[in-house]
């Protein structure tokens, strides 16, 4: 599942994960998702079924990046 896709269904099923691309938090061109609100225990089957793995980067944020 592309990016941009995969944020908006995030956001669509889980609003408080609050996931926006990954190259806001590094102010860069860094593909992947950063989802910077509470993680929902449904969010880690939306990632699965998408194709995508994730890394916690800190206690409260979470990098997702594409699996390929």
């Amino acid at each position: 599942m592309k990016q941009g896709h995969l944020i908006n269904k995030i956001n669509r099923l889980i609003p408080i994960a609050n996931a926006t691309p990954m190259s806001e938090f590094y102010d860069d061109d860094s593909t992947g998702i950063w989802i910077r609100g509470s993680v929902h225990p449904d969010l880690l089957e939306i990632i699965e079924e998408a194709g995508w793995f994730y890394e916690p980067y800190d206690a409260g944020t979470l990098m997702l990046y594409p699996n390929y």
